[in-house]
């Protein structure tokens, strides 16, 4: 009956009037006013058993207590019956604890007093719920969510073991926690290691006495961090531990294995109030190499791809951190570098990398700070950045891994820029660039396999920056990466030659392994002075192929100039570069082409000739819808092709077409040990006369073929052309040579006879050879050039009704021509007439004509006189006139002889008044009444008229000095 009453009593049994005596005999355990604000239930057998819900401990108004909405407790009954307390098991679920520290570091708890342990045992406890840590010199709080604990409590030392896990920053991290105490009065031995859910992760660890003094705790024992990574490392130190902080001293990291791995020695503090962790490390020597060389996920490792993993792995403090390293010297990737120096800042989202720098291979300085920042990629670094070197190869060949390739010549070489660096990421941001001599400004992007870039410059030169880039990403190698390049150069040098400015972009495209390819679109470049200065390249788009044996550019097409250019041109890379292909354009300037391929581009006329294209070895197949000559002649449809052989460039078949006429060229330049020679032959065939033309000179309308061989030697431009020589012959048919009108002739006759005008009859003569050409069948004409002079012996052109006689030469240096026409009629009353005398003189661009009629002139004068004489014969003889009257007795006076030079006039017979006087009829009266009184008759005599007065002008070439003829060049 006892045992049924003991089990069913409980079940009739009110136990919530006796909450005033379980709230008091636990406010005495405790040491601070407990509340059990729920029910309260308990039984007896077969265990006793409390249980109260709602439970608080601490004061209402307390700043810090202890909430759990259930307290479950299963004392030990024979304790029980001999007055003892002792739990086999205590649960609290839904634990809420506030604890913290007041603004003397001394600990707030819900309890008054010491808790009494002494009076409690307890075999098993069991704890869920959250803990929250204050601060109030701080005014910061600090909480422990998803607590887990189970444990145990012994009295007797006031022991406490146990593990569990709780929530830090969203995962569960468990811990495990021992605390042992001796004997009243002595430190509490405390151990708290914190092990990670995840592998690889951080871990750490406390072991140490724990004291409370005037209830300000302070620890003194070891701290530990460690990390089972994929390169382990461990940073341990002995720890003194307060409210105020922290100090570690005796500090050791070391990363790698223990027995290789790298080890550096320090000390540090840290300071919760600010918080803030300082720590200093230093090495005299390590040895990366071998710490590495044990670790097969980081053996092999580059310097970039080490300290880039190194940045990344920083892991994330709760506090404000601030750590130096400093090394005398280290040695990594096979090299040595010294006078390391690294300082980090981190807080809790980022880390900032103050300063790293350090003296490397090629005579390296680097400076390098920025800030690291966690991402969903990984950790990024992003920071300015500073290196200067004297070999840039030695440096790139040591940092990305490649020392096994060919080293070239040392390029010194500065870097700045803004860098952001993380896995798969490097980015080089407001970039300024000294690479032997180029100065490049812009940006540098690598994203995983795709490389962007946009280059500024005012001048480099792109040969050199080519082979130094290619020898210094030789690293790239390794894989096969997309890239996309900006270009914008005010001044580029490129084969030697410069291009002002240069506009492009190149962005590679999908190809194989040892065939990669790029598509190129130039925006604008001005190819001064391979081609005239307002002559530039603009959008022009190209596939750009690059193999080990050759550059090629397929299928281009854009502007030069004004005009379209297309076509495929190879260059090949190794051994004796040769340039092949074939390139097509609207129009191609043969005179600037000529200057940049003898080297005379960028250059006096008087010195020496550069390399221009000579050296260079190839075939290139031309076509041009349009060819520029020297002078303005146009060349259409033209096709050739151009040879290099190293020491001389030649010209063949070049074909093509003016004035509906065909023309064909060969020419070949060739360069000797002191100077140059050049050789060309040309012909032409039934082409426009007119169409041929040299600046403002041109030939007569008609047909005109032609046949031609120039040469010449030099040592620069001048020398050239002064020694320019050569012989041809031009034929033309059907000429119309303009302003040689023979009707100048019967102009001249005409002005004769008029009083006014017959004494200047040039500007009748001028007027009259404008109106009409001269026609000519046909007529060849040969010509030698010596000295740069043109030279023509005179050539007569003929027609039905006129003769020109023509010959001339002009002086290509002085640019003076002079031309003699001499025109003959060759019918009609004045075929017996002299020439009439015209003569060209001036440049190619201004000609004067002069006219002389000298000749002309007199011989109207002789031939009127003739006239004159015949028809008085004829009277004479008629009877018409009477015959002349003897002389008077008195002698004329003598009149002087006038001496007339020879000429093809006739003289005219004897005067008529010196014959005798017939008796005229006696109805004829006289009719001269100004007969001189010398030769007044008798009285009563008949005289017959006098004829007109005679002008009798000068012989041609005789009275009137002839001008003296241009010099002849």
């Amino acid at each position: 009956m006892a045992l049924v009453a003991a089990l069913a009593a409980p079940l009739f049994v009110d136990w919530n009037k006796y909450k005033p005596q379980f709230e008091a005999e636990a406010t005495r355990v405790v040491g601070a006013p407990v509340r059990v604000e729920g029910a309260l239930d308990a039984r007896l057998l077969p265990a006793p058993i409390l249980r109260l819900h709602k439970l608080s401990v601490g004061a209402p108004k307390d700043p810090t207590k202890l909430h759990a909405d259930k307290l479950d407790v299963e004392f030990s009954l024979g304790s029980l019956l001999r007055g003892e307390w002792r739990a086999t098991q205590l649960s609290l679920d839904g634990l809420a604890l506030d604890i913290g520290l007041d603004k003397q570091g001394r600990v707030i708890a819900p309890s008054k007093g010491e808790f009494n342990f002494g009076a409690l045992a307890i075999d098993r406890l069991d704890l869920s719920g959250r803990i929250a840590l204050h601060d109030e010199a701080s005014d910061s709080e600090f909480r422990l969510d998803g607590l887990d604990f189970s444990g145990d409590v012994r009295s007797l030392g006031g022991n406490l073991r146990g593990e569990g896990h709780v929530l830090l920053r969203g995962m569960r991290q468990p811990f495990r926690l021992t605390l042992s105490k001796a004997s009243e009065g002595e430190a509490t031995r405390l151990r708290l290691d914190l092990d990670s859910a995840q592998a690889g992760a951080m871990a750490s660890s406390l072991d140490g006495a724990l004291t409370f003094e005037n209830r300000v705790p302070h620890f003194d024992g070891a701290m530990t961090l460690t990390a089972a990574a994929e390169m382990p490392w461990r940073v341990a130190a002995r720890t003194t531990l307060d409210p105020s902080g922290a100090a570690f001293t005796q500090g050791e990291v070391l990363y790698g294995a223990e027995a290789t791995g790298a080890k550096l020695s320090g000390d540090g503090t840290l300071s919760f109030r600010p918080g803030r962790l300082r720590v200093k490390l230093a090495a005299s020597q390590l040895d990366l190499d071998r710490a590495l060389n044990d670790n097969k996920a980081e053996h092999g490792k580059t310097p970039v791809e080490f300290l880039t993993d190194a940045i990344a792995a920083l892991p994330a403090l709760p506090w404000p951190s601030q750590i130096s390293a400093m090394a005398d010297r280290v040695t990594l990737a096979g090299q040595a570098i010294s006078a390391v120096a690294v300082d980090l800042d981190g807080t809790k989202e980022q880390w900032a990398l103050t300063k790293l720098a350090f003296s490397g291979p090629g005579d390296a300085r680097l400076a390098l700070s920025g800030r690291m920042q966690a991402g969903k990629e990984g950790g990024q670094f992003s920071g300015p950045f500073d290196i200067k070197t004297s070999d840039a190869q030695g440096f790139a060949d040591w940092g990305f891994g490649t020392a096994d390739t060919a080293h070239g010549a040392r390029t010194p070489l500065h870097l700045a820029a803004t860098m952001a660096l993380g896995k798969e990421r490097l980015v080089l941001d407001g970039m300024k660039l000294d690479l032997g001599g180029n100065r490049i400004e812009g940006r540098i992007a690598r994203t995983g396999k795709r490389i962007d870039a946009t280059l500024k410059s005012p001048q480099v030169d792109v040969d050199s920056l080519a082979d130094v880039t290619r020898r210094l990403t030789a690293w790239q190698d390794k894989g096969s990466y997309a890239a996309h390049v900006d270009l914008d150069f005010a001044r580029a040098k490129i084969l030697g030659h410069e291009v002002a400015p240069l506009q492009a972009s190149l962005s590679s495209v999908a190809g194989e392994p040892k065939k990669r390819m790029f598509d190129l679109k130039v925006r604008r470049a001005a190819l001064a002075p391979w081609l005239k200065p307002q002559q530039t390249v603009s959008d022009l788009s190209s596939r750009l192929v690059v193999t080990s044996e050759a550059f090629a550019l397929e299928n281009f097409s854009g502007k030069l100039g004004a005009a379209s250019v297309k076509g495929n041109l190879s260059l090949t890379r190794q051994g004796e570069q040769n340039l092949t292909g074939a390139v097509e354009t609207e129009t191609l300037d043969m005179q600037a082409l000529t200057a940049w391929m003898l080297g005379a581009d960028e250059r006096a006329a008087t010195d020496p000739l550069a390399q221009g294209l000579i050296g260079w070895r190839g075939s290139v197949a031309l076509k041009a819808g349009r060819a520029v000559l020297p002078g303005g002649m146009d060349l259409a449809a033209v096709s050739g092709t151009m040879r290099g052989d190293g020491s001389s460039i030649s010209f063949d078949d070049v074909k093509g077409t003016v004035g509906g006429g065909t023309a064909s060229l060969s020419a070949a330049i060739k360069r000797g040990p002191s100077e140059t020679a050049i050789d060309a032959g040309l012909k032409l065939e039934d082409a426009d006369a007119a169409a041929l033309k040299y600046r403002g000179l041109r030939l007569p309308p008609g047909k005109a073929s032609m046949r031609m061989t120039l040469a010449t030697r030099g040592r620069s431009a001048a020398a050239l052309r002064n020694a320019l020589s050569g012989n041809g012959v031009l034929t033309l048919t059907g000429a119309q040579l303009p302003a040689l009108d023979v009707a100048a002739f019967d102009a001249a006759e005409k002005a004769s006879e008029d009083p006014a005008a017959k004494n200047n009859l040039g500007p009748a003569v001028a007027a009259a050879l404008d109106r009409a050409p001269l026609a000519v069948a046909s007529v060849e004409v040969p010509f030698i050039i010596k000295d740069a002079r043109v030279h023509a012996d005179p050539t007569v052109f003929q027609s039905d009704t006129a003769r020109a006689t023509i010959s001339g030469s002009y002086d290509i240096p002085e640019d003076q021509g002079d031309l003699r026409i001499g025109l003959r009629a060759m019918s009609g009353a004045m075929k017996d007439a002299p020439d009439i005398q015209i003569f060209l003189r001036g440049t190619a661009d201004r000609v004067e004509r002069d006219v002389d009629v000298a000749a002309l002139s007199s011989w109207l004068s002789l031939r009127a006189i003739e006239r004159e004489t015949q028809r008085l014969d004829a009277l004479e003889k008629q009877g018409a006139l009477p015959p002349p009257q003897p002389a008077l007795e008195t002698t004329p006076p003598v009149q002087p002889e006038q001496t007339l030079p020879p000429a093809e006039v006739k003289i005219p017979g004897a005067d008529p008044r010196r014959h005798r006087a017939v008796p005229p009829p006696s109805h004829v009266k006289p009719a001269v009444p100004h007969a001189p009184r010398a030769q007044q008759p008798s009285a009563g005599a008949q005289l017959l008229p006098l004829p007109p007065p005679i002008d009798i002008k000068p012989a041609p070439g005789t009275m009137r000095p002839r001008r003296a003829p241009a010099t002849s060049f």
